[in-house]
């Protein structure tokens, strides 16, 4: 291929990829703000400040968008928060686990918000992305955590319970963050909230698993 040609060609996939991803960006924070029912693609086109047919040309219907916008999204929560090192024991793990999680609700609120609707909503590409990729990580971590069980190193506890527990404690700080705002007395929450919140669902998970924080 002449450099020119493919010179042009990186300019046209680089141009693709940014559009791509400011139109996600933007379907993100519509839908997290409008619902998934009242969202249109005009109202994600006009807030990214392009032409409807541009967002067609990339995702042909509304329901291609938000398939589209929740695969980033779960791919993002699959990758983002570490595996379970058996060698580190369950506190760090857990400690660890929990503050990663915050730190997604305090970066991509919206993100959460999406996520949470989805699935209210029974969306099945959301339902099905979880059979298929979740459930297999979740069986993982399920396992070193017996192990650690089976040493002695904690209570014996109903790991997928564990882990329900410990999104609905973290997750809520994105999903209802406005309940939250309200009861703190804050128009915004800080950065001392969202380590407050470690800090006290750290706490609370370790003690409910037998772990001494010392």
């Amino acid at each position: 291929m002449e450099p020119q040609k493919r010179a042009k060609n990186q300019l046209k996939t680089h141009i693709r990829a940014q559009n791509q991803e400011l139109i996600l960006d933007t379907a993100e924070r519509v839908f997290a703000r409008q619902g998934l029912a009242k969202t249109t693609t005009q109202m994600i086109a006009d807030e990214a400040g392009l032409p409807k047919a541009n967002v067609h040309y990339y995702y042909r219907s509304k329901q291609d968008l938000l398939d589209a916008v929740l695969e980033r999204i779960l791919t993002m929560w699959l990758h983002s928060v570490s595996l379970f090192n058996f060698e580190e024991g369950p506190k760090a793990n857990l400690t660890r686990y929990i503050s990663e999680k915050i730190d997604q609700s305090r970066s991509r609120p919206n993100a959460s918000k999406v996520f949470a609707m989805a699935l209210i909503g029974e969306e099945e590409f959301v339902l099905q992305y979880l059979r298929d990729y979740f459930v297999t990580e979740l069986s993982r971590e399920k396992a070193t955590i017996e192990k650690w069980i089976d040493l002695g190193l904690m209570h014996s506890v109903d790991s997928e319970h564990l882990f329900i527990s410990m999104w609905a404690m973290t997750q809520t700080y994105a999903d209802f963050d406005a309940q939250i705002k309200i009861v703190l007395n804050k128009d915004e929450l800080e950065d001392k909230d969202y380590d407050a919140a470690k800090s006290f669902i750290t706490s609370m998970v370790l003690a409910g698993c037998g772990i001494k924080e010392d």
